[in-house]
């Protein structure tokens, strides 16, 4: 006879399967992570969702509200297609040119940028090109960058949202004009929203025991760091961001891995850094990033600074006022209806805001790129809340309706009318300098010419023709300041050991002079300076452009300059 079937323990029952051949799909490894993330994907939107689902009408807002901003940011990339490499990029460009020819930053080349400042700037140049097309193409790139790190952030529910907050970032930033593509602070704030969307996703894979492996969640922390600390040689700034958002990742991970995460992100962060100090070190550059380190970088952040009431009553942008007012509202809301204030992705959004504010007053200064990062955090923050909102009741609800139709349909296309004036005329600075010098000698004057300038355009023109200054030195502004400072004194010093003692030339001298009133008589603050030139040089020509500067939302009047020719 044969033997009753016995019981099948679990252990047996384990066996037993494992022996049992499987079929279909499920018997490799590509099928069991894609089942992986169907359940990753599921479980991500049941905890993002904290509240009801959205009604339909609420979708459609959103939907028409981001095809609002998608078709103000192609109207915006066509209109400004011919938008010219000025301001800051043109001097970045021009020390990228510098360093081809054989000069060596901070050595020769006397500069007040980090490395990683030009290693963006090389880059950028030989994936797009040296013109002023290809870097408004890497500036549409950086938009297009932000974007998508903005809706990873935000998470298969609230992509659409954190998409709409990327457009209408790239708008915000192209109402501030030509001046400010690809700025510093951009890219900065490009790294640091990527890395935030990789602790954010991280923290996701670590809540994920059973499945989605956690070497996964340590490779996004990695990359975090990586970014982090990408930023940090652009500016130092960024370590503020660093440090507050690995607090929030030890705060969101479980106690047993926060060792370990810290770690993993403490060396992505200093990949980076040490890359920047091998080059200086490989360029005997140390001492001279050093002692402009400590002496030039402090005294060039203490110029043209704003007062802290300035920066506290002006902490965005106008044009992101309306949506301030609006997430206070639906904070506000959120509190009196007993609900938790923010989640997860918004309190990580939140750290990156409250950094970037830091960072603004830190710096002082108030320029429109020393936002960027401020304004990138506030609208994945308002973004992220506005769509939460859409799945609440009440006036909640109607409080993220409008949040979202705002960016959609009042900030996008108000921030794309500023944008539509904005071009640089044909007989502008530049444009007639070049002419100027191409009937001295064009060509001719490699390395025999030296610009007095800052950033009106005689290095953009420079730039242009592809001629060498005769010196290292970019920035007019030091040299006029008062001479009882230090650093004054010691940058006179080496413009006179460079400049008089082998003169150029020619010699650009603009009325540009910072943020005082624009004027040839800048020179009179150095006597020295005045009297050589009275000396040695003959001035040959004296131009103001006939056109005003639209290069910005705020039409200025035009740079002139003075050429200078030796006797």
């Amino acid at each position: 006879m044969s033997a009753a079937p016995r019981a099948v323990g679990p252990r047996q029952r384990s066996s037993f399967r494992s022996q049992t051949p499987r079929i279909g799909l499920c018997r490799g490894l590509a099928a069991r992570r894609i089942l992986a993330s169907i359940r990753l994907l599921s479980l991500t939107i049941s905890e993002m969702n904290d509240g009801l689902r959205a009604p339909v009408w609420a979708l459609q807002i959103r939907r028409v509200s981001l095809a609002a901003a998608i078709l103000c940011v192609l109207a915006f990339a066509w209109t400004s297609r011919r938008w010219l490499l000025v301001g800051d990029a043109s001097l970045m460009h021009y020390v990228t040119f510098l360093m081809a020819r054989g000069m060596v930053p901070y050595r020769e080349i006397v500069d007040v940028n980090l490395p990683g400042s030009y290693a963006v700037e090389w880059a950028a140049i030989h994936l797009f090109g040296a013109g002023s097309a290809g870097w408004r193409v890497f500036d549409l790139a950086l938009g297009g960058l932000a974007a998508g790190a903005m809706a990873w952030t935000a998470g298969p529910e609230d992509g659409m949202a954190g998409l709409l907050a990327g457009l209408v970032f790239v708008l915000v930033h192209g109402r501030d004009g030509m001046n400010e593509l690809g700025q510093r602070d951009l890219v900065m704030a490009v790294l640091l929203v990527w890395a935030a969307g990789c602790l954010r996703q991280a923290v996701l894979r670590f809540r994920r025991e059973g499945f989605g492996p956690r070497r996964d969640g340590m490779r996004l922390v990695l990359l975090a760091g990586l970014a982090a600390g990408a930023a940090l040689t652009i500016k130092p700034t960024a370590a503020i961001f660093w440090a507050a958002m690995l607090a929030w990742l030890l705060w969101e991970v479980e106690e047993s891995v926060r060792l370990r995460v810290g770690l993993v992100n403490l060396a992505g962060f200093l990949v980076a850094p040490l890359i920047a100090v091998g080059y200086l070190v490989h360029w005997g550059a140390v001492g001279a990033f050093w002692r402009i380190t400590t002496g030039l970088i402090p005294f060039h952040n203490q110029l043209v600074r704003r007062p802290v009431s300035y920066l506290v009553l002006h902490p965005l942008p106008s044009s992101l006022m309306p949506v301030l007012v609006l997430w206070v509202v639906v904070l506000g809301l959120r509190r009196k209806e007993g609900l938790r204030l923010l989640r997860p992705e918004e309190s990580l959004a939140a750290v990156g805001f409250l950094c970037g504010l830091a960072s603004l007053l830190v710096q002082r200064k108030a320029l429109p790129y020393h936002r960027y990062p401020a304004d990138t955090f506030f609208l994945l923050l308002a973004a992220l809340s506005f769509a939460r909102s859409l799945r609440e009741r009440g006036r909640e609800r109607w409080a993220g309706a409008a949040g979202i139709l705002v960016l959609g349909f009042l900030v996008a296309p108000q921030c794309l009318m500023k944008t539509l004036p904005l071009h640089a005329e044909p007989d502008d600075f530049s444009g007639l300098l070049e002419r100027d010098l191409t009937a001295l000698g064009g060509a001719g004057l490699d390395r025999r010419i030296e610009c007095v300038d800052f950033t009106s355009g005689c290095v953009t023109t420079l730039y242009r023709m592809r001629v060498e200054e005769s010196t290292g030195f970019l920035y007019d502004c030091y040299l006029f300041e008062p001479a009882t400072n230090a650093v004054v004194r010691g940058y006179r010093e080496e413009f006179r050991e460079e400049v008089m003692a082998r003169p150029p030339e020619v010699i650009v001298l603009s009325n540009q002079d910072c943020e005082r009133r624009a004027g040839f008589d800048k020179v009179d603050r150095w006597p020295e300076l005045a009297a050589w030139l009275g000396r040695e040089y003959r001035v040959e020509r004296q131009v103001t452009p006939p056109g005003l500067v639209r290069w910005a939302s705020t039409t200025v009047a035009p740079a002139s300059y003075r050429i200078y020719v030796r006797k």
